[in-house]
């Protein structure tokens, strides 16, 4: 028993071992990006508020969960539309971005995913924006006193996503964040080769509901852990041919990094917060089947 585990360890990281540098400078140039100065920060908020959905799609699309908690609070306080919040939630890819980077395979799915989850950001946020007729509060009628300034540090502070460490320098950050899913992968994958080898192949695809209609159902409701964790696991799954490319995408769209626990943790009515889960879900399942119908 310990020889095969010993086989399935070293099988394992010979597949993967080359995934780590290729995360790590991925993570570097993430990490430039995150620690940019904030003093554009506010041409952001106007910016997303006047563009909507298609500036929120774009934001979604960059590989950082902070984007999400950012558009959960100004549509808390009233300042973006359901439909814009909703479109970073859904172009929202938490870690898969760095996942599939490191795999050279993958390099042709990459832009397919992300001009799919880019145009149903941007085609559900004009159209629930067009069912529920927002009314926001524009940035510029908004009194000084609206804002406070240190209750807002304080909630981005504590809502920060638990994948960063943005208390350490740029390089310790990236090298953690890297050696942080590099393991995610490892034991991702040492499991999934060890149940191959244990229960069959073709076993684990029924298991998986591999080919089924029924697997973007399963990939989406996983998808709503609230952990990066989700993300490395279907992209994982994905790599290894155990989920469909609908099912992978219907994964993303409801993995809204931490958007949604933003949302219950800050006050959002159950109304709201269940609107919310209902439209992603939806929309991931319809995403999911369109794709296995015309792929």
């Amino acid at each position: 028993m310990i020889d095969i585990i010993l086989h399935l360890l070293l099988h394992t990281f010979e597949d993967i071992w080359l995934t780590f540098p290729i995360l790590l400078v991925t993570y570097i140039i993430i990490e430039i990006f995150e620690r940019r100065p904030s003093s554009n920060d506010d041409r952001i908020f106007f910016l997303l508020q006047k563009l909507g959905p298609v500036l929120g799609a774009l934001l979604g699309l960059l590989p950082q969960c902070g984007f999400s908690i950012l558009a959960a609070m100004l549509y808390l306080q009233k300042n973006i539309t359901l439909g814009t919040m909703l479109s970073v939630f859904i172009a929202t890819s938490d870690e898969a971005i760095p996942v599939l980077l490191s795999n050279p395979e993958m390099y042709s799915t990459l832009p397919i995913l992300l001009i799919l989850k880019f145009g149903i950001a941007v085609l559900v946020g004009y159209i629930v924006d067009f069912i529920f007729k927002p009314d926001i509060i524009k940035f510029e009628n908004m009194e000084e006193e609206d804002i406070d300034e240190e209750d807002y540090e304080e909630t981005a502070v504590g809502s920060s996503c638990p994948c960063c460490y943005t208390q350490y320098p740029l390089i310790v950050s990236a090298l953690l964040r890297s050696l942080k899913i590099f393991a995610f992968i490892f034991v991702t994958t040492f499991i999934f080769t060890g149940l191959i080898e244990w229960i069959g192949e073709e076993n684990l695809q029924a298991f998986l509901l591999t080919d089924s209609v029924f697997q973007p159902i399963f990939a989406a409701v996983f998808g709503f852990i609230p952990n990066c964790a989700a993300t490395v696991i279907l992209c994982q799954l994905y790599i290894a041919q155990a989920l469909s490319f609908g099912s992978l995408l219907a994964g993303l769209i409801t993995n809204a990094g931490l958007g949604i626990l933003v949302l219950i943790q800050y006050g959002a009515s159950k109304k709201e917060i269940f609107k919310t889960i209902g439209i992603l879900f939806l929309v991931a399942i319809i995403s999911g089947f369109l794709c296995i119908i015309f792929a």
